[in-house]
């Protein structure tokens, strides 16, 4: 040992277990303190730090308990004070890493031996656990290192500070201490922010990206993303300082105001599940006949070739055959014909499009007689009802059934596959409910005559969301492809970052929308990301409020699809760049595998017995002594813990300012008012 190190000895070691050490304090010791060259040192407060000399390392320790051993009863003042002075005190600490060559490493792995000297720590010891180092890096635009990695251009260099840490709030224990967090550690990973309602979970985010966006030196936090699902509309205001041409917000809300961009989530770019999702289809028979409508919709929607005319001809034909061959009256057999050729047609199967057939004779006409009355054979000709039957039946077969020299059906093929869904194809809203229809008649034409009842419930949820105003968003045509609606989404413009935030304004809409449109918007950004020309070069957070509202641990049937996005996204996301920064107040809640995957932790005050257990199973590499703070975590003050920081530490939160629209309602404030105080609600 050190000759500076044995000046510092505050006691031995007289119990070892894997996950603790007992400390015996040297006698005389009478305030837990001591007086060094350079400070007065407390070290028996709890949650701070002694560290024991252990061959080339020191074993850093969190004191976690202080006591006394028992001693007999006094019979005067004198005897108790001396007593007190000399009794036998204890310290009971939990190894949490080591120091060697002034770095630390998280983990014991190595262990003292009984009777080792245990110091008290000092400030340059502190500062290797803080890390408390330059938060900015020079980095030389001539060789692309940073700092003293350049050296060929060490005096000629030219380049930029980037930021590599910054402090978060000052430590709890150490107040002279900031809390500085990895910036690649954090926002490289998927990260939480955990606790009760009120306890300030907003204002910690909202402070750590104020705190970014405020760096005055040369090289802004310009190529950031950051995407806000800001489902109760607090985060708006706590931007508003932002130094507006450097750092820009994009703010979205489901109504345009002055104040937000009108948001629109264009249908046609939710995929199959996502449709499912919307429309809450059932597994076996509603889910079928919804891929059959997509697949129509968007068929229909695109210009005819040969190919898709083929395809389109089939299907008309396939339906319209079917119903002539009903038994249901001719009336109505017209009316459903006629319905599906004014929304549906090609330029062979289309009600004004005339045609020849051969009558019984074997003659070729085309004109359609009855009661002395003479028509051009048209399809809608054909239609025609005269005393109950329709006048056309069999021309219409024979047009429809026709073979061409080669002796196959015009319009049949006997090889057909229906189309898949081509999403990003543009169509209107209106004609998905016209496409069920003619889907469910194709099912009709095959034999499955109660596919219609089976599908009720699909349609009469379908023309709900038709009616309803708050799905206005989802069902308004977008002026620009999926490419434009992403940049905007990303703030980008012409392949130049415009804004770093964006806000998505969700606080007007249900859950079932939110989970929809977090979902979708998150899979847009992770398919984008996995398509660029060189893999994760564009990182992406996403920061999740009231997480637990639409990314549950037991989601309702129907959005299972909606927890799988961001499941997939906390496992595959690091590799191309899309990282979660989940909040959340009932963590128990929170899908499993989302907080499993989460490096690091931000931990407000949590006093929910399943919300603390959760806590542990998920972190099992935590102490016991860190999770028993949690309840009492005072407010503005917070525990962090995981890759970003060295060791769990517990901190005051640095003030966000502006605050976000989250204050706790001053009740007495609005109770005791004038008689005549206006109310405007």
């Amino acid at each position: 040992m050190i000759l500076d190190d044995k000046k510092r000895v505050i006691g031995k070691i007289v119990s070892i277990n894997s996950d603790r050490f007992t400390v015996e304090l040297l006698s005389g010791i009478k305030n837990f303190n001591v007086s060094g060259y350079d400070d007065i040192h407390y070290f028996a407060q709890i949650n701070s730090y002694v560290i024991v000399p252990y061959q080339d390392r020191y074993i850093v320790s969190e004191v976690v308990g202080v006591r006394e051993k028992d001693t007999p009863d006094f019979t005067n003042a004198k005897e108790q004070e001396l007593n007190k002075l000399y009794s036998v005190k204890y310290l009971d600490v939990l190894p949490i890493g080591t120091i060697k060559d002034k770095k630390f490493d998280f983990g014991v792995s190595v262990y003292p031996t009984l009777y080792s000297d245990v110091l008290y720590i000092k400030d340059t010891e502190l500062d290797v656990l803080f890390e408390v180092h330059d938060a900015e890096v020079f980095k030389c635009t001539d060789c692309e290192k940073e700092g003293d990695e350049c050296k060929e251009h060490k005096d000629t260099r030219k380049g930029k500070t980037r930021t590599k840490s910054f402090d978060v709030g000052e430590s709890a224990i150490f107040p002279d201490y900031k809390i500085k967090i990895d910036v690649d550690r954090f926002f490289g990973s998927h990260a939480a922010v955990l606790g009760n309602t009120g306890s300030g979970k907003s204002c910690t985010i909202s402070s750590m990206l104020q705190t970014i966006f405020s760096k005055e030196t040369e090289f802004f936090a310009i190529g950031s993303t950051f995407v806000i699902f800001d489902v109760n509309g607090e985060y708006k205001q706590a931007f508003n300082s932002l130094d507006k041409g450097k750092i820009n917000v994009s703010n979205f809300s489901i109504e345009k105001d002055d104040q937000h961009t009108k948001f629109q989530l264009p249908h046609y770019f939710l995929n199959i599940d996502e449709w499912e999702l919307l429309l809450q289809a059932s597994e076996k028979t509603q889910r079928p006949i919804l891929r059959t409508a997509l697949a129509l919709a968007t068929l229909f929607s695109k210009k005819d070739n040969e190919e898709i005319k083929k395809i389109k001809n089939h299907i008309l034909a396939t339906c319209i055959t079917s119903i002539l061959r009903d038994e249901t009256g001719s009336p109505s057999k017209k009316d459903r014909i006629l319905s599906i050729l004014r929304k549906f047609n090609t330029e062979d199967i289309k009600l004004d499009k005339s045609f020849k057939y051969t009558d019984k004779s074997g003659v070729e006409q085309e004109n359609l007689s009855y009661d002395r009355t003479t028509l051009p054979c048209t399809i809608e000709n054909s239609l025609f009802v005269h005393f109950g039957g329709i006048i056309g039946t069999g021309a219409l077969h024979c047009y429809l059934e026709h073979t061409d020299t080669e002796g196959n059906q015009a319009f049949f093929d006997k090889n057909f596959q229906m189309p898949n869904y081509d999403k990003d194809t543009p169509f209107e809203f209106d004609e998905l409910e016209n496409a069920l229809d003619l889907a469910i008649l194709y099912e009709e034409a095959y034999g499955n005559k109660h596919i219609r009842d089976y599908c009720s419930s699909l349609i009469t949820r379908l023309k709900n969301i038709r009616d309803r105003q708050d799905f206005k968003f989802i069902k308004e045509k977008y002026e620009g492809n999926k490419d434009q609606y992403l940049s905007e989404i990303l703030g980008l413009e012409s392949k130049k970052k415009v804004s770093q935030i964006t806000i998505l304004n969700l606080d007007l809409i249900d859950d079932e929308l939110v989970e929809l449109v977090s979902s979708v918007i998150a899979r847009l950004i992770f398919d984008k990301l996995k398509n660029i020309k060189k893999r994760n070069s564009f990182p992406v957070n996403l920061i999740l409020e009231e997480a637990h509202r639409y990314i549950s641990h037991e989601p309702k049937r129907n959005f299972i699809r909606a927890n799988e996005v961001f499941e997939r996204v906390s496992k595959e996301g690091r590799k191309y760049g899309l990282f979660l920064l989940v909040s959340s107040q009932r963590p128990s809640e929170l899908s499993r595998t989302v907080l499993s995957q989460c490096n690091n932790f931000i931990v407000h005050r949590i006093q929910n017995p399943d919300d603390l257990s959760h806590i542990r199973q998920i972190t099992p590499h935590i102490s016991e002594a860190t999770l028993k703070k949690l309840p009492s975590i005072p407010t503005q003050h917070a525990l962090i813990f995981g890759s970003a920081v060295n060791i769990p530490t517990l901190y005051k939160v640095k003030k966000a300012w502006p605050l976000p629209l989250s204050d706790n309602n001053r009740v007495s404030d609005n109770w005791f008012v004038d008689k005549d105080q206006e109310f405007d609600i």
